[in-house]
């Protein structure tokens, strides 16, 4: 089964106790066709005395989803454990579709259990992926994702990561591949999340623009405006064994400041285009030129005209000083550190910078014309 579809492959098997009144599932699926997936539930109620009520909704998001959010409603007797085979086609009548479900119950601490599995039966039937049901304690703003592989240009292994949205606020989400000593490679991977909705980037090294990295040790930081869940599927192409990885909260960097001297959490700085100006400009230095702190977070965003950040440097004049006119001579080189993409406006893009040094990045659309420079002080 090798193949690179949705995070919802495959999997291995994780029972968790939630705690409160709310438990996530963060991955379910009901696909059919070429690379089939599925998601049979079970529930648990640990008490001995006392029946839970609870209810379950469905939150589409990939595929055909139904126009409203399917609920069910149902009871557990006392040490009752019960079944929902397939439960998105079943349960929710949303086949074709995948996404995440909310259980909220009317019980006392760890109640209620939830496990899954998620498998395919074609082209051969897998065992599959256990993927545990989490707790509202299990959402953060900072989560690391660890044992991350990827197998470069050769088959070896393959990633997807996704996060799961549980507030009744948007995320914007920024994924930064790290190496083994904790250094940042590839581009930011920057995803929008509605809420009580999710996302899941298939091929992370991919559309970090490093797919022929090969590692076995890598690890991704993720970084929210919100708290959301955070979880990534590590798949070996050769054997098709996976490994369903849930984020753990990480630290803010100690000292991170706001870049002009301030001391405190992690700071996140603004960086817009001025209407009819093609120019970066730092809401803060009211330059090209943003100073941060490792740890902080700078959001770029647009409005109107089609831009693009990408880090790297380019020819002709220098970088950072602001207005670079339509004179000047050149391009662009990109040094895979990131990039957003090319996107017409509105748009946003954040990038957390988790080491120290100087980061020149210009406009994809504009190069030369558009360029910017992000400082990196140590705390």
């Amino acid at each position: 089964m090798k193949r690179s579809g949705l995070l919802f492959l495959l999997a291995a098997l994780a029972a968790v106790t939630v705690s409160g009144e709310e438990v996530t599932l963060p991955a379910v699926a009901s696909i059919v066709g070429g690379a089939p997936f599925f998601s049979d539930v079970r529930v648990f109620n640990t008490s001995y005395a006392a029946s839970l009520s609870v209810t379950a909704t469905y939150r589409c998001f990939l595929g055909p989803c139904p126009a409203a959010a399917p609920t069910s409603t149902f009871t557990l007797a006392p040490r009752q454990s019960r079944s929902f085979n397939d439960m998105v086609a079943t349960t929710f009548s949303a086949p074709n579709t995948a996404g995440g479900v909310e259980f909220e119950f009317s019980g006392g601490d760890d109640q209620l259990v939830v496990t899954s599995r998620l498998y395919s039966t074609a082209p051969t039937p897998t065992v599959g992926m256990f993927i545990p049901g989490l707790s509202n304690g299990s959402a953060h703003q900072r989560t690391i994702l660890t044992s991350i592989r990827n197998g470069g240009s050769g088959q070896g292994f393959r990633t997807n990561v996704g996060v799961f949205n549980p507030g009744d606020s948007s995320a914007n989400v920024t994924f930064t591949l790290q190496n083994e000593t904790g250094a940042s490679f590839g581009a930011g991977v920057f995803r929008t999340v509605p809420p009580h909705s999710g996302v899941q980037v298939n091929g992370i090294f991919g559309a970090a623009n490093v797919s022929g990295t090969a590692t076995s040790n890598a690890s991704i930081a993720v970084a929210s405006d919100v708290e959301v869940f955070s979880y990534a599927s590590v798949i070996d192409n050769a054997t098709t064994d996976p490994i369903f990885v849930v984020g753990a909260e990480d630290q803010t960097p100690t000292g991170s400041g706001n870049g002009n001297g301030g001391g405190g959490g992690a700071q996140t700085r603004t960086v817009t285009v001025p209407a009819g100006v093609i120019s970066w400009l730092d809401d803060q230095s009211q330059s090209s030129t943003t100073t941060i702190h490792v740890g902080d977070t700078v959001k770029w965003t647009w409005s109107g005209a089609s831009h693009g950040v990408a880090s790297g440097t380019c020819t002709g004049g220098g970088g950072g000083g602001g207005y670079y006119g339509y004179g000047d001579d050149g391009s662009c080189t990109y040094d895979n550190k990131f990039s957003s993409g090319v996107h017409s406006g509105p748009y946003e893009f954040s990038f957390t910078f988790t080491q120290a040094g100087s980061y020149p990045y210009y406009c994809m659309v504009h190069e030369q014309m558009m360029r910017g420079k992000v400082e990196v002080e140590s705390p």
